[in-house]
C-alpha cells in the first residue's frame, strides 16, 4: 500500500510542472499579416520576441535584412502590447491585444499599426 502512494506521489511531482507555464506570454516566434486601410494587399511580417528579466526586446523579420525593436512595452493589466521599430519604409508602432495566453498553439496578437503614411491592422499568431 505505502508503494502505491508514494508512486502516485511521485507520478504528481513530475506531472505538475510540465503543466506550468512556461516563459513569457510575448516571448516567441510570431508570424502574421499587416493589412493595410488602403487597397494593397497583406504584407507578411515576422517577428522574434525575447525576454530577459522582465525587459522586452525582438527583431522584426529576422535574418540579414532583419530590423531591431525600438521599444517593446507590455500593459500586463490589460495585456496590451505596443511595439515600435525604426523600418526602411518609417517608424512601425503595433499597438494591439495579446489573447489565448494559455494556448501554445493559438496566441494571438490583434491591434493596429502605422508604418510610416500607412494605417491598417495585424493578425499575428505566435508559431
Amino acid at each position: 500500500m505505502f508503494a502505491r502512494v508514494f508512486l502516485l506521489i511521485t507520478c504528481l511531482g513530475l506531472a505538475l510542472p510540465a503543466i506550468s507555464q512556461t516563459g513569457h506570454p510575448a516571448k516567441g516566434s510570431w508570424s502574421g499579416n499587416l493589412n493595410p486601410f488602403s487597397a494593397e494587399g497583406p504584407v507578411r511580417v515576422r517577428m522574434l520576441i525575447d525576454a530577459f528579466n522582465g525587459d522586452l526586446s525582438g527583431t522584426i523579420n529576422p535574418g540579414r535584412r532583419g530590423v531591431e525593436m525600438s521599444s517593446v512595452e507590455l500593459d500586463a493589466e490589460n495585456w496590451i502590447l505596443t511595439i515600435t521599430a525604426d523600418m526602411p519604409d518609417g517608424m512601425l508602432v503595433m499597438e494591439g491585444k495579446l489573447s489565448n495566453l494559455g494556448s501554445w498553439t493559438n496566441r494571438k496578437y490583434r491591434g493596429a499599426y502605422t508604418l510610416g503614411n500607412t494605417k491598417g491592422t495585424f493578425d499575428i499568431t505566435l508559431n
